[in-house]
């Protein structure tokens, strides 16, 4: 197929891609480099990059045209510092550029759309240790409190409203807390994903006490970058992900405490790791476990990568680069 991937120099789809053109299919990518500003080692070598706004209609209306598929994965996306400060860019170019991509699929008469949708669409769901989150849940949940939250149910809503009015089909991926080693924490705290963060704090400036968000007690599922992309990469296309939902998540919960004394155990320092808090977010959420029944259920289970094995990897990276 010929495939367009949006939000294409992002970690995640840097490692999707290679998978789709290991695949045989033909990529095109498209982004704008807000974050970073700079392209992929791999960009207009193994597939040609679009620099394109897509939150301009006028320079997304046509877009589309000839493609079999759009991988919507373009989105402002940060940790929670970043999510409450950047809140109204979040929400109104993140539904700009949903909008505009799927005007486009329609005006082309483009068959499927791989929507990067994320858990923080269960924002506002009931949560605890013996009731994970079913893809079921978002139907009879408020709307989530975070702008992000929200933006990301509105673009579900849209695969929704675009398959009733057009015809296009979709499958709708929720990750949880990716892990990638290809992110880089910024200066300000919150405003990466927190292991990223930590990977700053502690393993490159040694600080401690570390300074975390509440009371690091807060629980998530983390789930390797590369367990995450294989299954996009091969499940989407399936008959049976058509027009559906799936959490797509290792479900080994971890609070944020538990997840810097494992990354702090690979520093050469005997102190004790100690926290201090410095920010708390009213809608930073307690639990967010998952449920991967529904997928398990539809294509089989999937043996993902734990943890430790994930920052295992991360850390003897991070050696290797610097050697």
């Amino acid at each position: 197929m010929k495939i367009l991937v949006t939000g294409s120099e992002g970690s995640l789809m840097q490692s999707v891609i290679p998978k789709l053109l290991n695949q045989g299919h033909e990529v095109v990518g498209v982004d704008n480099l807000y974050r970073h500003g700079k392209t992929s080692t791999i960009a207009n070598k193994k597939y040609p990059l679009l620099e394109i706004d897509l939150t301009d209609r006028s320079k997304t209306e046509n877009l589309c045209k000839g493609f079999d598929c759009v991988f919507l994965a373009a989105a402002k996306i940060y940790g929670v510092g970043g999510f409450n400060h950047y809140c109204g860019d979040i929400l109104a170019d993140d539904i700009a550029i949903q909008g505009n991509v799927f005007q486009s699929c329609a005006k082309h008469n483009v068959n499927h759309v791989v929507y990067i949708s994320s858990s923080m669409v269960y924002e506002t769901c009931v949560q605890d240790m013996n009731q994970p989150v079913t893809e079921d849940m978002v139907e009879h949940c408020q709307m989530p409190k975070t702008d992000y939250g929200v933006s990301k149910l509105i673009g579900e809503r849209m695969c929704n409203a675009f398959k009733k009015q057009y015809g296009i089909n979709s499958t709708i991926w929720r990750p949880f807390n990716i892990i990638t080693p290809n992110e880089i924490g910024m200066d300000q705290q919150g405003f990466s994903h927190v292991f990223a963060d930590y990977i700053k704090n502690i393993i490159v400036e040694k600080k401690n006490p570390l300074p975390i968000i509440g009371d690091g007690e807060q629980i998530r599922c983390f789930t390797w970058i590369e367990d995450v992309a294989n299954i996009i990469a091969k499940y989407s296309f399936k008959d049976s992900a058509f027009n559906e939902a799936f959490n797509l998540c290792n479900v080994e919960p971890i609070t944020m405490k538990e997840l810097a004394k494992k990354i702090h155990s690979y520093t050469d320092l005997d102190s004790e790791l100690e926290f201090i808090t410095t920010k708390t977010y009213k809608n930073d959420v307690r639990i967010r476990v998952p449920s991967v029944k529904k997928f398990s259920e539809t294509f089989g289970n999937y043996n993902y990568q734990t943890v430790g094995e994930s920052i295992d990897f991360c850390i003897k990276k991070m050696t290797m680069e610097k050697r």
